[in-house]
């Protein structure tokens, strides 16, 4: 393979290593028939790349062509017409047509659930980056010359996989890394010139057996190092910069969220383990908090404790347990705390005479030297207990005043607090609610909605932490809950703080609790119900909301309802339906259906179309002086021409020497073209050959190249 030609096999395996990055999501989307459509677009945008690259020298020039193709073989897929049919040629409405997409895409993603079903606007958004990808790693790896740094960008898909730790699948990771590799061997430069030049004119490509090797090894790596760093034994345990508070550097609000400093912040060190009979648990609860004086929170008093026997909730219940309950095995590890995490639904324990119950806390206290650890316990949840219609019932209790129930702490605002600012955002966000349910889903929602960044280093400098919160839009979950009780109490409803665990990762028979799980979450207390999990925290961290708190509101779309305080803020009060308002042609998710052949047929026109407008419009510019004809001659020569480095008379010595014989009249153009470039350069007058000379001398040497590139190839196939 000569000079340039390695790009041709490059570019196939670029996109190759793009594709395969896909598993990258593994675990946050449901694989499907999109995936077909992805890897047509793909293929075809690669196919246009490479076929630019045979048609021109220029080094970026086949990215713009395929950024074209793959444009337009997007939106045929992706953006409907307004009859709902193949939008084939772009209209006036194109763009909002595609932002609308873009839109719904995000929308989806902000409401869906780990692994999320893909649906079409969220399919094209996911295409369009993968094609985006491809052509930025194509352009910087084989246009550029750089492959080695292009494996920085390829990383990009599996960051989602390395942030949430979650498992990738190995042979996926190991193509990646081989392709990428094989695109290093293949693209091995040369040291001489500028690195426009060495992109141009690329290298002599090494050899099979290194190649192999290369690959080799990527396999190896990716299949016996990666499984054992991503995720794996002291992962969590690596170090992350903190500075005080005072330096300016980020401090978290005080909740004792690892539980009393036994854990480690994101550790992966099991906590704990349990098998339930029901599959995982939302949540398992340790304690509460009620007191906030703006920036701390602290526990709450201890009520009067009781032997842990029954069915322990706060509330009485007419029917204990009545429905047929999860029974759930605890085995904890090295977590010596003195409160049990249990569910946070009625629940029973096995307990012995050391496990006491406090119901004003809903908290379970075990009194054993180390307290939980190492010890194991069975516990009985009523699954069941909280549904919207259990939580709409409450209604008339609070109409009699029923929140007397419960202490006047958890009505609490502290004058730190901008009260009146957050009392008008959470009624601006509730004014559509007409019960306490419905207000506790506006605010939930409000707060998982896209203009708020899940982010475990937000700063938190202010004394007045959730109005901080409130204008910056980004924290982790200690934030989100925080902002919640407050926002609650200033609609007179009362709230609190718990803090445990989320339920954990699949692992063998059972599930397994790290530090990571670690969370802390809102409760809003409804009368004879007892105290309500609520989750605003977005799903990045959490996944699903609980149950019983997952809004349906028909006809409507994410981008339907804005925010009255901030018009650029949408709260999320509905999910997207089975079929969403903006919607891809029915024929998407079957590849087979959609009429590909003329689509990708127009694709290609489109790009050749771009090339050729491209190429006349660098021809043109080859007239206006020597320098210019001579950079268009050697643009259209490629590889014959040589390296930018050379000078005239070198580089009319590489073009006679390399490739099939000239004709005399164009070895004499090309020398008259060369006398004239360096006149430019060296003479004082320079050079006065008229600009239309110099463009006939510089085309007769590119047409006579061609032909006698042409004549040799029928030659040889003879």
């Amino acid at each position: 393979m000569s000079g340039g030609r390695w790009r041709l096999a490059a570019t196939p395996l670029v996109a190759v290593a793009v594709g395969l990055s896909l598993a990258g999501l593994s675990g946050l989307v449901i694989y499907g028939g999109w995936l077909k459509v992805l890897a047509i677009v793909l293929g075809a945008t690669a196919a246009v790349v490479v076929l630019a690259r045979l048609t021109t020298g220029r080094p970026f020039l086949p990215t713009v062509a395929g950024a074209l193709a793959g444009a337009w073989l997007i939106v045929l897929a992706y953006v409907p017409a307004d009859d709902g049919g193949i939008r084939w040629l772009p209209t006036g409405d194109t763009l909002a047509a595609v932002r609308q997409v873009a839109l719904d895409a995000v929308g989806y993603a902000q409401v869906s659930v780990a692994p999320a079903p893909v649906e079409p606007e969220l399919a094209g958004a996911i295409t369009a980056a993968v094609v985006a990808l491809f052509l930025l790693v194509d352009a910087v790896a084989v246009g550029a010359g750089f492959a080695a740094s292009a494996g920085f960008l390829l990383l990009a898909p599996w960051l989602p996989a390395l942030t949430l730790e979650r498992r990738v699948p190995t042979a996926a990771l190991a193509g990646t890394l081989a392709a990428w590799l094989a695109v290093i061997a293949l693209s091995r430069r040369n040291d001489r010139g500028s690195w426009r030049a060495r992109a141009r004119d690329g290298a002599a490509p090494a050899s099979p057996p290194a190649v192999l090797g290369a690959a080799v090894a990527a396999v190896l790596v990716a299949l016996l190092v990666a499984p054992l760093a991503i995720g794996g034994p002291f992962w969590g345990a690596m170090p992350r910069l903190s500075l005080p508070a005072s330096l300016g550097g980020t401090s978290r609000l005080d909740l004792e969220i690892d539980l009393r400093d036994s854990l480690t912040t994101r550790s992966g060190t099991p906590v704990l383990s349990y098998f339930s009979t029901n599959g995982r648990v939302d949540v398992l609860r340790a304690y509460s908090m009620g007191t906030f004086d703006g920036s701390r929170w602290d526990r709450d008093p201890e009520g009067e404790m009781v032997p842990a026997t029954g069915v322990l909730w706060p509330e009485d219940l007419a029917s204990p347990l009545l429905h047929d309950p999860a029974t759930i095995s605890v085995s904890v590890g090295d977590l010596a705390e003195s409160h049990v995490p249990v569910p946070a639904s009625p629940r029973s324990l096995a307990a012995g005479n050391e496990w006491l119950y406090d119901p004003s806390t809903d908290e379970v206290v075990i009194n054993r030297e180390g307290g939980t650890r190492d010890l194991s316990y069975t516990v009985r949840e009523e699954v069941g207990y909280t549904t919207e219609e259990a939580l709409r019932g409450a209604d008339p209790l609070i109409a009699a005043g029923g929140d007397r129930a419960v202490p006047a702490r958890y009505l609490d605002l502290n004058p730190r607090i901008d009260i009146e600012n957050v009392r008008a955002i959470a009624q601006a966000v509730t004014a559509s609610a007409t019960d306490r349910y419905e207000q506790g889903l506006a605010l939930q929602e409000y707060l998982r909605g896209p203009s708020f960044t899940y982010d475990t280093e937000a700063p938190t400098t202010s004394d007045d932490m959730v109005s901080t919160f409130l204008e910056q839009q980004h924290g982790y979950c200690i934030h989100f809950a925080t902002a919640m009780v407050v926002m609650a109490r200033t609609l007179d409803i009362p709230a609190r703080m718990a803090v445990g665990f989320l339920g954990g990762v699949e692992s063998g028979d059972g599930f397994q609790v790290r530090g990571r799980d670690a969370h802390a979450w809102p409760e809003l207390y409804f009368p004879g119900h007892g105290w309500v999990r609520f989750e605003p925290t977005p799903s990045v961290q959490t996944g699903s909301r609980p149950a019983y708190a997952v809004p349906v509101v028909q006809g409507t779309t994410p981008d339907d309802t804005r925010n009255p305080v901030n018009p650029t803020t949408a709260p999320r009060t509905s999910r997207p339906s089975a079929a969403p308002t903006t919607t891809a042609p029915a024929t998407v998710e079957d590849a087979r259906g959609f009429p590909w052949i003329p689509a990708l047929a127009g694709a290609l026109v489109l790009a050749m179309l771009a090339i050729g407008v491209a190429r006349r419009r660098g021809s043109a510019v080859a007239v206006d002086s020597p320098e210019a004809a001579w950079a268009s001659m050697r643009r259209r020569l490629g590889d014959r021409a040589g390296d930018d480095a050379l000078t005239p008379a070198e580089t009319e010595r590489a073009i006679l020497e390399q490739g099939p014989e000239l004709s005399d009249a164009a070895c004499e153009a090309l020398a008259r073209l060369r006398t004239a470039v360096e006149d430019q350069r060296y003479a004082p007058g320079g050079s006065g050959v008229p600009a239309s000379q110099l463009a006939a001398w510089a085309d007769a040497v590119a047409e006579a190249a061609r032909e006698a590139d042409k004549a040799a190839a029928q030659g040889h196939r003879r």
